[in-house]
């Protein structure tokens, strides 16, 4: 019993996204964006963040809002000493280092309620990486990146505030120049996990909801559009610079009793953290729902090209087609083929071009990308490719 329940919940998260209302049949005033054009992005961003307020409200369940009470709570302990006095007062900034065994080393200087609190901050960011693991995993690597981006943001700010105390008011120059480091790799990273989950998000669409009416694809595209999701990855990115930048600055000015507006760093810090991991989990929750647990990938196209052919091995054996696929209707031939280490491929369906490779990826020969289910010549029946062949010859 436990299994059928287990199974049961599984296959609901792959397919609750398409239940209840759809992105297309939101309907919202667009005054704005009639008088002035140019205003239309903003209303198509703010009808998909109503429909993914909607999707929260029916699909958040506990374990989303513990997650997001972990890493709230793992911001506040990290930027708050609980009285002791130790980013208040600015520290010992007189000692330096970190060697354990020398006694004028900086980490000797640190209290052991300071010490406990930084693993304690540790531990908990840590827990929230495990828990964004088990709530998204199909966005695992995406968890890892948006640490990577975050950590990247915290140590330029680092070294420039250690360069630059009052940065950017002290125009250090180097401070400038790992500062845009930071912002080359937060921009990277970013833009990476963005390019994968789109470019699987295509794939997803024209494989699970492909139809031969181009209106109807029209309206699956629609239905999966990512333009709000990529506009919370953007500000993800801005927020981790301001983030990292108001906690450096909050530490790195030594005699915060002489500073004004002391308050008003500490806000900042707060503030933005609690939103950026409002949006860490936004930005892995929306992918999984869409795609659903059971789904191939996150990866480009060009890495899943590449997968496939360090899959495929280096002996020529591999590439030799080994069985023709069938109709799952009628049974005749179709244009499909397997190989011998079990991967498929289909004919280009692009006018003049001979390529053929994987489903869902894009044709060695034009670039357009090859459509993920095969239509018989017999009886016109489209079908995935996966359905040509019988499961004792599939894998």
């Amino acid at each position: 019993m436990a299994e059928d329940a287990a199974d049961e919940e599984e296959v609901d998260e792959g397919l609750i996204f398409h239940e209840g209302m759809r992105l297309t049949e939101m309907k919202t005033a667009q005054n704005l964006s009639i008088e002035y054009p140019k205003l239309e992005p903003l209303h198509h961003i703010k009808v998909e963040l109503l429909f993914h307020y909607y999707k929260i409200k029916t699909t958040w369940v506990n374990s989303h809002w513990i997650t997001l009470g972990i890493g709230c709570f793992a911001v506040l302990i990290s930027g708050w000493d609980l009285g002791i006095g130790e980013l208040a007062s600015g520290g010992e900034f007189m000692a330096s280092g970190i060697n354990p065994n020398n006694p004028n080393s900086g980490i000797r200087n640190v209290s052991d309620v300071a010490i406990a609190l930084s693993l304690i901050t540790i531990g908990l960011w840590l827990i929230l990486l495990l828990r964004l693991w088990s709530t998204f995993p199909l966005m695992r690597s995406q968890a890892i990146s948006l640490y990577v981006a975050l950590f990247a943001a915290q140590v330029s700010q680092y070294l420039a505030h250690a360069e630059d105390p009052y940065f950017p008011g002290g125009l250090e120059s180097f401070a400038f120049a790992i500062t845009a480091v930071g912002l080359i790799v937060v921009s990277f990273v970013g833009f990476i996990l963005q390019r994968a989950v789109i470019e699987t998000r295509d794939v997803h669409v024209e494989e699970r909801h492909w139809h031969p009416d181009p209106r109807q694809m029209e309206l699956a595209h629609r239905d999966h559009s990512l333009f709000a999701w990529g506009a919370a990855m953007v500000v993800y990115c801005a927020l981790i610079i301001i983030y990292s930048w108001s906690g450096a600055h909050y530490v790195a000015i030594r005699q915060p009793d002489e500073v004004g507006g002391w308050w008003l760093l500490k806000l900042i810090y707060f503030l933005s953290g609690f939103a950026i991991i409002w949006l860490m989990i936004h930005i892995l929750w929306y992918p999984q729902i869409m795609l659903g647990s059971g789904e191939m990938r996150i990866e480009s196209d060009r890495a899943r090209q590449v997968s496939r052919k360090s899959s495929k091995g280096t002996g020529s054996d591999s590439a030799t087609p080994t069985r023709t696929g069938k109709c799952p209707s009628c049974g005749d031939a179709t244009s499909i083929v397997g190989l011998a280490d079990g991967a498929i491929e289909t004919p280009c369906t692009i006018e003049g071009c001979n390529g053929a490779g994987p489903p869902g990826e894009k044709c060695p020969s034009c670039g357009e990308r090859i459509s993920s289910r095969v239509i018989c010549n017999s009886c016109h029946t489209s079908a995935p490719a996966s359905d040509h062949f019988t499961d004792d010859e599939a894998w």
